[in-house]
């Protein structure tokens, strides 16, 4: 039986210290997404999945039994440049960014969880100082490689003041995806406060937590993600350092994000009570909405798990596209019948040749796809499913290609 590091997330809101948490969705217990064997017979650690929603600030969240250390550690296989559409969506940010800031050679941009540097090199390109923070080694050491300055830390108010007093105070702080694997957002939150002076805009990019509900997109849940925000937990844990939430981005990526832009200075605008309001209409707060989604993604595991029991006694051969964190909560969900994947192809270097955790399906390089002449393809990270899906015709032109999110339907 894992055992609790600390009652955040579990009996204790990680923001507002609330201590009636409501249980949304247990997913039982599931190795580390990113933890990927090395040999179909290796044994993983497993810990508890188990969402819950703070009534008081919005957050979603889950209890922390892992160190991050243990998550983020030295042979992390996730790389974001893996993604054309990420590293586009990267670019774009970036440009408007540096037009929007005036970015020049005087102006410092720091990103917190750098990864490989695929956002970096994009403002290097405009002739813009950059410096990341990114605390798994082997992913900084490739940033590094490419002329990215990167520090290996971990974030909080400490790795800030050294920050400070090394580099000033930047420009601009980007957070993408990031926030939401904090076990101490007050630590984190307290580091982005440091660093920020009145010029500083800072920007916390992640999946809406409203959107997992609406949506049902519950494979984005898994043990890195310690929390799931909303307007309504920023703007808490941002004031309670001396921050203003002060303006809101729709984005499209990852089933639907938000982009909230913090500072010390700026007028709030229109788009903050938009999104605050837009979160109580969608029920943020009403457990019906709560109880539906914990329903509609019992379904769509039940789902996934008649698609493969049917495929396997049809005689059909499916291949998995994309060895991702969703997909690893996604098939551990389902359980033995995720099995019947001859394996999965993915572009990481990082996992190819390991096994998925929990399922143990191999992951072989995308080139090798039609190796087992697969009559059918199971997209795991539907979130760039268009990009992926152009390369499955190209490799398997007569498989029949599927995403099993938000509902299972051929493409």
């Amino acid at each position: 039986m894992a055992e609790l590091i600390t009652h955040r997330g579990s009996s204790t809101c990680r923001i507002c210290d609330c201590r009636e948490l409501e249980s949304i969705l247990d997913l039982g217990a599931q190795p580390l997404p990113a933890e990927y064997g090395r040999t179909p017979e290796e044994v993983m650690d497993v810990f508890p999945l188990h969402m819950r929603v703070c009534p008081e600030c919005g957050l979603g969240q889950l209890g922390e039994y892992v160190l991050p250390e243990r998550i983020f550690h030295q042979d992390y296989p996730y790389l974001s440049s893996a993604s054309a559409t990420w590293v586009e969506h990267a670019r774009k940010y970036a440009a408007s960014m540096q037009k929007m800031l005036e970015l020049g050679d005087d102006s410092l941009v720091l990103e917190l969880a750098s990864n490989d540097g695929y956002l970096l090199s994009a403002f290097q390109r405009l002739g813009v100082p950059v410096l990341g923070v990114e605390p798994a080694d082997n992913v900084a050491t490739i940033s590094r490689d490419a002329g990215i300055p990167t520090l290996t830390k971990f974030f909080g108010a400490q790795t800030a003041l050294d920050i400070l007093a090394t580099h000033g105070h930047p420009r601009l702080i980007v957070a993408n995806n990031v926030f939401a694997h904090i076990p101490d957002m007050h630590d984190f939150t307290e580091g982005l406060a440091i660093l920020a002076d009145d010029q500083t805009v800072i920007t916390i990019e992640n999946p809406s937590f409203i959107q997992l509900l609406r949506r049902t997109l519950f494979d984005t849940i898994y043990h890195e993600h310690y929390s799931y925000l909303t307007a309504h937990s920023v703007k808490e844990v941002a004031c309670a350092h001396g921050l203003d939430l002060v303006h809101v981005d729709q984005l499209t990526t990852h089933g639907g994000s938000n982009r909230y832009w913090l500072s010390r200075s700026g007028e709030i605008d229109e788009t903050v009570n938009a999104t605050l309001q837009a979160e109580l209409d969608a029920g943020l707060f009403d457990p019906e909405v709560w109880n539906a989604f914990s329903r509609k993604a019992s379904n769509a595991i039940e789902d996934l798990r008649s698609w493969f029991n049917d495929r396997s006694a049809a005689g059909d051969v499916v291949a998995g596209y994309g060895a991702a964190h969703k997909g690893n909560t996604f098939l551990n969900a389902v359980g033995e019948a995720s099995r019947t994947l001859a394996y999965v192809v993915d572009a990481s270097a990082e996992k190819q040749g390991r096994f998925l955790p929990g399922s143990q399906v191999p992951v072989l390089p995308p080139e090798q796809l039609p190796s087992a002449n697969p009559t059918d393809v199971l997209i795991l990270p539907w979130n760039i499913a268009p990009e992926l899906a152009h390369q499955i015709k190209n490799l398997t032109p007569n498989a029949r290609i599927w995403i099993a999110q938000p509902n299972m339907q051929q493409l």
